[in-house]
C-alpha cells in the first residue's frame, strides 16, 4: 500500500523570497520578471560566471509505503520526505538515487552499486523482500523500517544545499542513521563535490582546517569531553555543505564517537578557508579572521 502526497515547496520561507526574485507571475516567466544580474550574489563576484536558468522549481514529495498482503503495527514500512525539480528531472533522479542507496542495508560483503536500486519503489521491492525472508515463519517478527528525508539547509549564492538523510531499522537495539549533503549548483544544475569547491592542491589544507575544528569540538561540545582522542582519533571527510555561515561537516556514526553520540558535525570558519576554498564559495560577507569572526 502507498500513500502519497505531493505539494509545491513554495510555502518554505528559504525559497520564497528567492523564488519570486524569479518568478513574481507564475510559470508564465517573462524577461523581465527575471532577477537581474545586480540581484544576484553569485554574479557579483563571479563576473565571468554563466547565465544563470530559469530557477529551479521545487516539490515536496511524501509517500508512506507498506509490505504488500501484511496487517497490523508489525508490517515492513517506508516513509519518505523526498524533493523532486519539476524543471531539473536530471537532479530530481540523482536526488532519489542517493536517497535509497543510503538507504540499503549495511551488509558485511561488498556491493556492486550498479545493482543497487535507483528508484524508491524498487528499494521498497527489495526492502520487503528481505523483511519477509528475515521474519518467515517467526512467531516474533523483527521490524523493519526505513526513513528516507531530503531537507533544504541552505540557499545563497546560487547554491542549494540539501541535507538527505535515511535511518534503517531492520531489528537490533537500534537502527543505523546517516546523513549525507548534496550541494546544487543552480547555474549549471549541476552537484559539486568538495572538490570542485577547493583550489587545486588545497585538500591538505582544507583537512588541517577541519583537523582543528574537530579538536575544538572535542575540547569545547559536551560529547567531545567523553572521548579519548587515541580511542577515536580525527578522521577526514568529504561529506561538508558551504552554508551560509561556515562550512559544516557531517559524520556518520562510529566515526569519532560511539553511536550514543549521534552523527557529529564540526564547523570551519569560512576566514580559516581563505585560500582554501575557490572565491565561487567564500560567501561575500566573509570577515577577516578576528576573534569575534570565531
Amino acid at each position: 500500500m502507498t500513500l502519497s502526497t505531493r505539494y509545491r515547496w513554495l510555502a518554505v520561507p528559504a525559497l520564497l523570497l528567492t523564488l519570486t526574485a524569479c518568478d513574481q507571475t507564475g510559470d508564465d516567466q517573462t524577461p523581465d520578471d527575471r532577477a537581474t544580474p545586480q540581484d544576484n550574489a553569485a554574479t557579483a563576484h563571479a563576473p565571468d560566471a554563466q547565465k544563470p536558468q530559469e530557477g529551479l522549481s521545487p516539490t515536496f514529495v511524501n509517500r508512506t509505503l507498506k509490505a504488500p498482503d501484511c496487517e497490523g503495527d508489525d508490517c515492513a514500512s517506508i516513509d519518505v520526505r523526498m524533493i523532486e525539480f519539476d524543471n531539473a528531472p536530471e537532479l530530481s533522479s540523482e536526488l532519489e538515487r542517493r536517497l535509497v542507496r543510503m538507504g540499503s542495508p549495511i551488509s558485511d560483503s561488498m556491493v556492486d552499486e550498479d545493482k543497487l536500486p535507483a528508484t524508491v519503489d524498487a528499494y521498497a521491492d527489495d526492502f520487503f523482500d528481505q523483511s519477509a525472508q528475515a521474519n518467515a515463519d517467526s512467531d516474533n517478527p523483527r521490524p523493519y523500517h526505513t526513513t528516507l528525508e531530503a531537507k533544504e539547509v541552505g540557499h545563497h549564492d546560487d547554491l542549494l544545499i540539501l541535507e538527505l538523510q535515511s535511518y534503517v531499522m531492520t531489528g537490533g537495539a537500534h537502527g543505523m542513521p546517516a546523513t549525507d549533503y548534496m550541494v546544487i549548483d543552480e547555474n549549471t544544475r549541476q552537484t559539486l563535490t568538495l572538490d570542485d569547491m577547493l583550489e587545486e592542491g588545497q585538500k591538505p589544507a582544507f583537512e588541517a582546517a577541519l583537523k582543528s575544528a574537530w579538536q575544538r569540538w572535542m575540547e569545547d561540545s559536551e560529547a567531545g569531553k567523553t572521548l579519548d582522542p587515541d580511542d577515536w582519533p580525527f578522521s577526514p571527510s568529504d561529506n561538508a555543505a558551504p552554508l551560509a555561515d561556515n562550512m559544516a561537516v557531517t559524520y556518520g556514526v562510529y566515526t569519532l564517537g560511539p553511536y550514543a553520540i549521534g552523527q557529529p558535525t564540526l564547523t570551519i570558519p569560512y576566514s580559516d578557508l581563505t585560500g582554501v576554498l575557490k572565491p565561487r564559495f567564500m560567501p561575500e560577507t566573509t570577515v577577516t579572521d578576528t576573534p569575534e569572526s570565531r
